[in-house]
């Protein structure tokens, strides 16, 4: 796609949640958003026949509150453009035997079952170029892993997910989704 092409349907859906969501802050709270849902389906209708209108429309009704980042509401349209039911953005979860709230990015709580985003953080050489195995990295993978200790120590399972599952590897990522969606759904019901 082309710029002149304008944005893809995922983009706006993405920049839509964006306006809606607002940027998390540090402590966990969330800047205004810059509309509401209303003020954006004003928006889109004022737009209706015009170039983009049927994308517009398309991403109006994917649009959600809460969401972080542009990676996530790709893996969110991602899932269910492959046949999952819509998880839930941001579910409070109790962890740490009920004196830790926790956010996952996405979830199914019918499955206690949470998909966590992880970027791969990266410092910057004195030539520009990324350097893997930054000690901004390293912390951020010792938050990471204790996140998921704790999730997984409420009895929730964690699916770690990277750019990498939804760009080159995404059949094999939507194969292992198929197998720990069924795998939980078996032990549940034991």
């Amino acid at each position: 796609m082309s710029a002149r092409d304008g944005l893809s349907r995922e983009e706006l859906t993405a920049a839509g949640d964006f306006i809606l969501s607002g940027r998390r802050e540090s402590g966990g709270g969330r800047s205004g958003s810059l509309a509401t849902l209303e003020q954006l389906r004003a928006a889109t209708s004022r737009h209706r026949a015009g170039r983009g209108a049927r994308a517009l429309r398309w991403a109006l009704e994917r649009v959600r509150d809460g969401v972080d980042s542009p990676k996530e509401t790709r893996l969110r349209l991602t899932l269910v453009a492959h046949g999952f039911p819509e998880p839930v953005i941001g579910l409070p979860v109790l962890v740490d035997r009920g004196t830790l709230l926790l956010h996952p990015d996405l979830a199914w709580p019918n499955l206690r079952l949470v998909l966590e985003y992880e970027g791969v953080m990266r410092s910057i050489t004195k030539g520009g170029s990324p350097k893997r195995g930054s000690l901004r990295g390293q912390n951020r993978q010792a938050t990471d892993g204790a996140r998921r200790e704790k999730f997984e120590a409420a009895g929730w399972r964690v699916i770690r997910v990277t750019a990498d599952d939804l760009g080159e590897e995404l059949d094999a990522f939507i194969e292992r989704v198929r197998t720990i969606v069924a795998a939980r759904r078996a032990e549940l019901a034991r």
